[in-house]
């Protein structure tokens, strides 16, 4: 059996993709990757590249991870530096892939003025997050005394990414036939 990893690091050209799957051109034989349970994807365009294979990245931290429901209880004293820190601290394990805010104004579906209300009353909710970056918010909580709680299990449900270039898919796993 033809295992993903044996391609990373090769040039690839994307033949054909679909909901379920992707063909690519690996030293000019095809190979059909299908996605069992993909989760998400940015395909497209046919074109070369090198294929890299990852079984831990920033985009993956959505995927693996259970999401929690955070509540802050307190207020902090900075207002300004509490939310600079709270940004940093998603930032630091996200590298930039996904946009800090998507964790409440995506994930609860609060705007901004709301999470910064919910803030200077230290009450309410304010982010539903993988529990990586829930963990970090409870050491900026504690780094400003401020009050958290937090819902939710924490489990993981290991996912695969490739990329290709720019392009991407997530997946549980991915088989080649």
């Amino acid at each position: 059996m033809i295992k993903i990893e044996n391609f990373n690091n090769k040039t690839v050209e994307i033949e054909a993709f679909q909901s379920t799957f992707i063909i690519l051109k690996i030293e000019n034989k095809l190979f059909r990757f299908n996605f069992k349970n993909k989760k998400e994807a940015f395909l497209k365009q046919k074109e070369t590249g090198v294929l890299a294979f990852h079984e831990y990245h920033p985009l993956l931290v959505n995927h693996n991870e259970s999401n929690l429901e955070v509540f802050i209880n307190s207020k902090p004293e900075n207002i300004e530096m509490f939310i600079e820190d709270f940004q940093k601290s998603i930032d630091e394990i996200t590298k930039g892939w996904k946009n800090w805010k998507d964790y409440f104004e995506i994930n609860i579906g609060i705007t901004y003025d709301i999470f910064l209300q919910n803030i200077r009353q230290g009450s309410g909710i304010i982010l539903k997050a993988p529990f990586s970056i829930v963990e970090s918010i409870e050491r900026i909580c504690e780094k400003h005394n401020v009050k958290m709680s937090y819902f939710g299990e924490k489990k993981i449900t290991p996912h695969q990414l490739i990329m290709i270039n720019n392009q991407f898919v997530i997946a549980e796993e991915f088989n080649i036939a």
